[in-house]
């Protein structure tokens, strides 16, 4: 799979910002996502530390769509969300937030959108999260993982969905890492054997030229580097600082794969 698309934004500051759009979102939500960011400069530069995060962005989706949800049942004049909202001022543990937000206006009230768990806490106070809002959280949680994601996570089926589409096993992400150095970095075995039956490259996992072997030793994963090495992965490769696996496993203190490698004749 191809790591996900990164577009640039034009702030309405003038500035700009990369933005990492979330796997299968359609093309009409990404829209609107673009245009409120590119119309508020707050927001953007709030989302600098994480807007190429493809799981950061679900969560600020999630926060944002009940943020907006709330605040459309305010400004339109739903008295029982009016009183709710009343009554959660004088909440001993959200009186400090509602201070400061009239204190300091927007820029105060987005720095409370963005904290998911916050969000969370005042819709359950609100009497738990709206019926109407539910569907439009559903599929934000639901957009899929990138295939970095799924293997790292060892989501299996996932991987498969994503081997389906036929599209590249080795691109790398915004680490520099393939889908199948994560598999085995993470010791996702069935991920690594499907990844590696589906053609995934093992002599390039990610951008400092190692091989799955130096992932394998380096972490420990000796069933896994048992595995690579019955596949045929050349042992004595060496990456960008001209480390071979043997040597990772040593400098890593890994002395389950250091015994395994050296039995195999690699070389430090």
């Amino acid at each position: 799979m191809a790591a996900p698309s990164t577009e640039t934004l034009k702030i309405s500051d003038g500035t700009t910002m990369e933005i990492t759009r979330l796997p299968d979102i359609d093309d009409a939500t990404w829209a609107e996502v673009k245009q409120y960011v590119e119309s508020n400069p707050e927001t953007a530069k709030s989302l600098q530390n994480f807007a190429k995060n493809p799981e950061a962005m679900r969560g600020w989706l999630q926060t944002q769509a009940i943020a907006e949800h709330y605040n459309t049942k305010i400004t339109s004049g739903d008295a029982p969300v009016q009183d709710r909202v009343k009554s959660l001022e004088q909440d001993p543990e959200l009186t400090a937030m509602f201070e400061d937000i009239k204190k300091n206006g927007m820029e105060a009230a987005m720095k409370y959108y963005q904290d998911e768990e916050l969000m969370l806490k005042i819709s359950q106070k609100m009497g738990g999260l709206p019926a109407d809002l539910q569907p439009v959280l559903r599929k934000i949680e639901e957009t899929p993982l990138t295939l970095h994601e799924a293997a790292k996570n060892g989501d299996l089926k996932a991987v498969q969905d994503f081997l389906q589409k036929k599209k590249p096993l080795d691109s790398q992400d915004h680490k520099g890492i393939t889908a199948l150095g994560y598999a085995i970095g993470s010791n996702r075995i069935a991920v690594v054997k499907l990844l590696l039956d589906s053609r995934a490259n093992p002599f390039a996992v990610d951008s400092n030229g190692n091989s799955g072997l130096h992932y394998a030793a380096g972490y420990g994963r000796k069933e896994l580097l048992e595995y690579l090495l019955k596949v045929g992965i050349n042992m004595n490769q060496r990456n960008a600082q001209g480390q071979t696996p043997l040597a990772v496993a040593q400098l890593n203190k890994q002395e389950a794969t250091v015994q395994l490698l050296a039995a195999h004749g690699a070389q430090a």
